[in-house]
């Protein structure tokens, strides 16, 4: 069940939260484009992007004005039962068509800015996403179409503000095609910083963070996260009820609708960041419905309802919180002959069929007569069977923001070649610090016993100056090895680090992107212990080897001044003794550190991540043009 959790992202291009509420609402339009199947081979096809596309559609078309929203899929047979009246608009999702649709409604835009009204332009994909190098892209029908292919089109439609829904697998790379903050993972404020610079006033709502695999649902007949994504823009996410969806309302509605699903696979990690860095920032606004019905419910009782149209199709699912009202934008189609189910409480086993709803009106739910809900069996999947299992509304939306501010910020943009390669480095990494450390401890004996000897020989000397060298020497050795001794005692330990990251591995529940992000700091913190410790060894090997060089030079003078001949050969064997020492300090200092920080190197350089080769056939006079760029 691959693909189709959706990545909500939302790109602002212009106005900030702080503007507030503009005086009437945008004039809205929207570029659906949803694809079942992948341009290359050998990839499973999707069962209900084309759904997802159609009825991202319908919802777009009662916010938008009349042709101005374009949808790009091809539906497939029972897709085309559903929405037969989707059958002449719909052309197949091509790169040209993106194209040539994105100009069509810039012209159109053009127009209402002209006028001194505001535009809010919608571009939604379904289908499938993937990962290469570090880049991700999506997948239209004829080809990939990635981070530079959406800033293009974004500044070709040139909008008041711009929203991006992406229903794909690794759509987060799509934004955020490398890492920030020179690491391999991103922070929230790395995420911030980043995608402020590569798109001014940006707003972004993401459903995965990470390369993940997501999941459709034949019981929806759509993508999970997309189903929950489309019953918050119709209104089931307006937590204050006045009439507008926000990111911050968005993020909290997916988390509590998906937060009693026992597989974590199966519920997104959100990162939620609107225009001028502000969560508060509106997404949708939803007074700008032109053909909707709009379904109100009464605040006082809770209620978790599931709505379906009258052939069966699942649109929304709202479980509303006692005390707050809600209401629902529903299509004009969709509505007319429309099923509410009430799940739970005393009405369970009850529906209410909206007949004889026209267009643009409001109608209570109180207003229809319940009936009895048939006793065919709907197939709910065990796993799924607690989504929207907890009620939503502002005291919900206060606690999930309350839980995230006590929470470790979450970590993006861990990619499962990056999950494999942090395996392979940390089993790397404790082979060659086992071997390093019986190297080391060899070493550090010698370098030990030659400071203890070169001293003791000098106190053997017996005058003042010899005993006072004899013990400074000794005890400036003592003092540093046994620095040196706590410093090695105290480093990571590499096989402990390894254990910890295969328990992380194995545990369904933990955050990649943590442990990640955890065994990283670790690594660093190790590799700057290493530094830290190699100084200390070059002083010491450097003073040992001036110590050595003027006991040397004392011991010739004394020979040259009629000293006696042990009391010289004494002297050149504590010189001795000092310059092996002080070349073993070198040694460990220069020499044992490339295994070590080479690898700890490659993994912080990230040499996979190129830009993506892309080959594009341009059509001109007699014929066509072939371009390819990108890194090889």
């Amino acid at each position: 069940m691959m693909s189709l959790l959706p990545l909500a992202l939302a790109l602002t291009l212009s106005t900030t939260a702080a503007e507030g509420l503009p005086s009437s609402p945008p004039v809205v339009f929207a570029l659906v484009v949803s694809n079942n199947h992948s341009y290359a081979p050998g990839r499973a096809a999707l069962q209900y992007a084309d759904d997802d596309g159609a009825k991202y559609h319908e919802v777009f078309s009662m916010l938008a004005e009349p042709g101005g929203t374009v949808l790009l899929t091809v539906l497939d047979t029972d897709t085309r039962r559903l929405f037969p009246a989707l059958v002449p608009v719909a052309r197949a999702s091509t790169f040209a068509n993106v194209t040539d649709a994105a100009r069509t409604l810039a012209e159109r835009i053009a127009e209402v800015k002209r006028s001194g009204r505001e535009a809010d332009f919608y571009f939604v994909f379904a289908g499938h996403g993937d990962v290469d190098k570090g880049r991700g892209f999506l997948e239209l029908a004829d080809r990939a179409f990635d981070s530079e292919d959406l800033r293009a089109l974004l500044r070709q439609v040139d909008a008041t503000r711009a929203h991006v829904l992406l229903d794909s697998c690794n759509s987060f790379f799509v934004v955020s095609p490398r890492k920030a903050g020179g690491r391999r993972y991103a922070t929230p404020a790395d995420m911030t910083q980043q995608l402020a610079e590569r798109l001014p006033a940006v707003g972004v709502l993401l459903s995965t963070s990470a390369e993940a695999e997501v999941y459709e649902w034949s019981e929806l007949q759509s993508g999970v996260f997309s189903h929950v994504v489309r019953a918050g823009l119709m209104g089931a996410a307006d937590a204050d009820a006045d009439g507008r969806i926000t990111y911050a309302e968005m993020e909290a509605f997916a988390s509590i609708a998906a937060q009693e699903i026992p597989n974590p696979l199966f519920r997104p990690r959100l990162f939620a960041l609107g225009p001028g860095r502000s969560t508060q920032a509106t997404l949708l606004d939803l007074r700008a419905a032109r053909s909707a019905v709009t379904l109100k419910l009464d605040a006082a009782p809770p209620v978790r309802l599931t709505l379906r149209d009258a052939q069966g199709l699942r649109w929304a699912d709202v479980n509303k919180e006692a005390g707050v009202p809600l209401a629902l934008r529903l299509p004009s189609g969709v509505a007319r002959g429309m099923e509410v189910e009430r799940l739970g409480g005393p009405d369970a086993a009850w529906a209410w069929t909206l007949e004889g709803v026209a267009p643009d009106t409001s109608v209570e739910l109180a207003g229809f007569a319940p009936g009895p809900v048939p006793a065919a069996a709907r197939g709910v999947r065990e796993q799924l069977r607690q989504l929207f299992a907890t009620p939503f509304g502002p005291r919900a939306l206060a606690a999930y923001e309350q839980a995230r501010s006590s929470e470790q910020p979450p970590v993006y943009g861990i990619s499962l070649a990056d999950r494999e390669r942090m395996r392979q480095q940390l089993e790397t990494f404790s082979a060659v610090e086992r071997d390093r450390s019986r190297t080391q401890t060899i070493l550090f004996g010698s370098s030990l016993v030659t400071s203890i000897g070169s001293s003791l020989l000098l106190v053997a000397q017996g005058d003042s100056t010899s005993r006072l060298q004899g013990y400074t020497t000794l005890g400036l050795g003592v003092f540093i090895n046994g620095a040196d001794l706590v410093q090695h005692l105290r480093k990571e330990d590499p096989d402990a680090l390894l254990q910890e990251f295969h328990a992380a591995e194995a545990d369904p529940a933990a955050d990649p992107g943590r442990t990640v992000a955890r065994v990283d700091y670790r690594l660093n913190r190790f590799l700057a212990q290493e530094r830290k410790v190699r100084r200390q060894l070059e002083t010491l090997g450097w003073l040992y080897l001036a110590s050595g060089v003027v006991t040397v030079a004392q011991a010739e003078h004394g020979r040259l001044t009629g000293a006696s001949h042990e009391e010289v050969v004494n002297r050149e064997l504590a010189g001795l003794a000092a310059l092996v020492g002080g070349v073993s300090y070198l040694l460990r200092a220069r020499s044992t550190e490339s295994a070590t920080e080479h690898l700890l190197h490659q993994w912080a350089t990230d040499p996979d991540v190129r830009r993506l080769p892309r080959v594009s056939v341009v059509p001109t006079r007699g014929g066509a043009m072939l371009a390819v760029d990108g890194s090889f």
